[in-house]
């Protein structure tokens, strides 16, 4: 008999409830699917979590399920390097529940890997809207920017991110870089030599800058 979907226990193989957590054994059940398709998905069986979580929408799952499982598929298509397909479930997430900030930059990291940078920053921006302090939206809108060749702009993105986040590090080595190719070498040192305090050996942030005075 298949382990139980939510706790992994063996059952036995009349069980109709797993003895272990209680959950609901039948296959046809949709709480069994879902779980199912959660384990799967954990376990790194990414093509068979597809196949779970499509099914649940062709049998028409509760409406109030739907974004969570386009999230699901938009997630797993992404990590299978299946940028269209992603697209398709987050937009349709997005859609489904505007609201909801984690969803609109999921969209966006998937825009930014296919190089839709504009699309990219659009969705980053909505995200903004709903959740002001999502730190990662901030630094993907100040990448997708800085490829659009928005600089001042980015240089405002990355700035609101290490005003929230001040020891995001990554933060502070992409504002370095940009102000370094800007020829602002005060304003990039700063950035890089904040790294170095918490990373002596960041071989990166070491190449730009210069050794100071002893």
């Amino acid at each position: 008999m298949t382990k139980c979907p939510y706790c992994n226990h063996q059952p036995s193989e009349s069980a109709r409830f797993c003895e272990n957590c209680g959950a609901i054994l039948q296959r046809n059940d949709p709480a069994y699917q879902l779980a199912y398709a959660h384990r799967l998905e954990m376990e790194g069986r990414f093509g068979e979590a597809i196949t779970e979580y499509e099914k649940l929408i062709e049998k028409g799952a509760m409406r109030e399920q739907l974004p969570a499982l386009r999230k699901h598929l938009g997630n797993l298509h992404f990590r299978m390097g299946h940028l269209r397909r992603a697209k398709e479930h987050m937009r349709a997430a997005c859609e489904m529940e505007p609201g909801n900030a984690a969803l609109w930059h999921d969209l966006g990291v998937v825009e930014y890997h296919g190089a839709e940078f504009d699309d990219a920053i659009a969705a980053f921006q909505e995200a903004l809207v709903r959740d002001a302090d999502l730190l990662l939206a901030y630094f993907w809108l100040g990448n997708a920017l800085y490829h659009r060749g928005r600089n001042d702009e980015a240089i405002e993105a990355f700035g609101e991110l290490l005003d929230r986040y001040p020891n995001f590090m990554v933060g502070h080595f992409h504002l370095g870089v940009i102000h370094a190719r800007r020829g602002n070498v005060e304003e990039a040192e700063s950035h890089f030599r904040k790294i170095l305090q918490k990373n002596p050996e960041a071989a990166a942030a070491q190449f730009y800058v210069t050794p100071e005075a002893s």
